[in-house]
């Protein structure tokens, strides 16, 4: 991407980039139909499974893709999620016999119905989503979202476990968990609680990519170390580089210390990504099932540092791009103070869509926005980028916060997607009189705290709604004196898991009240005691305005 902010690529182009890829290189199974059950995006790695190429199933349904009984079957699914916005899982495989009727992901097929390769059956897993509207939470879904997962070695291990040869609570345990991981840390707590389920001395991973942190393994105990490695093949053990090169394991069977091992590499997408390698003391004797067992469980570890690592991209993309946006510094007017603070998510949550802007007008008043784009990761960070990016442009050519709202709402209808939700609240104020001019386009309120200690929220009326689905704006005026302070903020402020937003405004009037020793100790004292040390799932924004007066 380029960050020149002369660049020519666009955000929007960027998301669409991004869809294109995961369709037509990533590994993710998946096709989207809307609510008429026309297939509206397929992923390759879909269409391949079934023998199709992807332009074969776009716009269509699956009764004309699959007449007869098949594709019936296929729309009845659709529409039954459709209706009761229910989610639907088809965890069991069929073989290609058909022993369960279950739907069709596409087109041939059932989602569990395996293909064969190599001699081995291949067995699917089929989920439909129902996928919300995200205008309104209590409207019907806008469409179904299939995702097809090959759980082939994950069933291998579940007959392992029913045959007798894993019967360990621990071991059925991690391979349940190893499916769920999105980040490299959690692959490799799963490598080592299987090494320490199969008595391995030492338990180690290695992968290929240099980009990869560094991530410490917990304490363990010492006779079942874990360790990882990175680096280049060159810099490892001859025996990793062979596997790693040929992507076949190798297991050495000796007696006494460390003489036994098993060598597994890690391959995804017809990749090496690395190798893991179990080293015994007990002169093991690797059987068929045994190294069924531990090639399966490289194949899973394999899948779940792919998809980490495409999460931990994004993840660190939307940052970058987040941050690039987000003023660090704030304009000098004088007259007038600000005053900010912006809190990230926890690092395992996406980045959220959280935003604030000061900036000062031609006739000499100050803009000041906070804005919220519904969503998480890389389409919120976009998203914020064009929202701030227009009402900038809006605000240089009349700055009413009514004008500006009113434009950014024609802006929103004319290009923005049903999916995309962004509130802000955006306010002019003139130093000079104090007098402030605000429009909120459902937001949350903003607080005042006078000079004296009194605190109110502002609410604009019923109006407030988010941008794109208003008919009218309307815009409210506040005098602030000197030493007045007014205060917007995001809802990761106010609302946590176990605090509403009504009880977090009440706590955030009361804690102002009283508290107006200066802008920055107050931004301080709201933070402190409405956030403080306690774990938090959204972004945290704060932006603060002070009149100053004469001083």
């Amino acid at each position: 991407m380029n960050d020149d902010k002369g660049g020519s690529e666009r955000p929007a182009d960027i998301d669409a980039a991004l869809l294109d890829t995961l369709s037509t290189h990533g590994s993710m199974a998946f096709a989207f139909y809307d609510r008429r059950l026309r297939c509206r995006r397929v992923s390759d790695a879909l269409a391949r499974m079934h023998r199709r190429g992807a332009a074969d199933l776009l716009g269509s349904r699956p009764g004309e893709v699959s007449p007869g009984a098949r594709g019936r079957r296929i729309e009845a699914v659709l529409s039954r999620v459709l209706a009761d916005g229910q989610p639907l899982v088809e965890p069991h495989a069929t073989g290609p016999d058909g022993a369960a009727d279950t739907p069709d992901p596409v087109d041939t097929g059932d989602p569990g119905r395996s293909e064969r390769a190599e001699g081995r059956e291949r067995a699917y897993e089929a989920q439909w989503l129902p996928v919300p509207d995200p205008a309104d939470r209590d409207a019907p879904a806008v469409g179904v979202l299939l995702v097809v997962r090959d759980v082939t070695e994950q069933r291998r291990c579940e007959e392992l476990l029913r045959a007798g040869q894993w019967r360990t609570a621990g071991l059925q345990a991690m391979t349940a968990r190893i499916a769920g991981t999105l980040s490299v840390p959690e692959v490799e707590d799963a490598v080592g609680e299987l090494g320490a389920g199969i008595a391995a001395v030492c338990s180690e991973a290695y992968l290929l990519d240099e980009s990869t942190p560094v991530y410490p393994w917990p304490n363990v105990p010492a006779q079942r170390t874990v360790g990882r490695r990175r680096g280049m093949p060159a810099h490892w053990p001859a025996d990793l580089v062979a596997a790693v090169t040929d992507g076949v394991a190798r297991y050495t069977c000796a007696d006494g210390p460390g003489a036994s091992r098993a060598i597994l590499p890690l391959v995804g997408s017809g990749a090496p990504l690395g190798v893991l390698r179990y080293t015994f003391d007990d002169g093991r004797a690797f059987g068929s099932d045994d190294r069924i067992f531990l090639e399966a469980f490289a194949g899973q570890c394999a899948l779940a540092v792919e998809r980490s690592r495409l999460y931990e991209r994004e993840h660190r993309t939307a940052v970058a791009l987040q941050r690039s946006l987000l003023p660090d510094r704030l304009p000098a007017v004088p007259g007038v103070e600000f005053g900010f603070r912006y809190l990230p998510g926890a690092p395992d949550f996406e980045v959220g869509g959280d935003w604030y802007d000061v900036f000062q007008l031609p006739d000499g008043r100050v803009a000041i926005v906070v804005g919220d784009v519904i969503g998480k990761g890389l389409t919120a960070a976009a998203g914020m980028g064009r929202v701030r990016s227009a009402l900038r442009a809006l605000a240089f050519t009349d700055p009413e916060p009514a004008a500006v709202l009113t434009g950014l709402d024609r802006l929103f209808t004319a290009t923005e997607d049903d999916e995309s939700l962004t509130t802000l609240v955006y306010a002019v104020v003139d130093p000079t009189t104090g007098l402030l001019d605000l429009a909120d386009a459902g937001h949350l309120p903003v607080v005042v705290v006078s000079a004296d200690g009194k605190s109110r929220l502002v609410e604009i009326g019923e109006e407030s709604t988010p941008l794109g689905v208003a008919e009218h704006r309307t815009q409210h005026t506040v005098r602030l004196d000197p030493g007045d302070i007014l205060i917007g903020f995001s809802d990761g402020l106010v609302e946590t898991r176990g605090r509403g937003i009504d009880e977090g405004l009440d706590d955030l009037v009361e804690m102002a009240r009283g508290a107006n020793e200066g802008l920055e100790p107050l931004l301080t004292a709201i933070l402190d005691g409405l956030i403080g040390d306690r774990g938090r799932d959204d972004d945290v924004t704060i932006l603060g305005v002070r009149i100053t007066g004469a001083d």
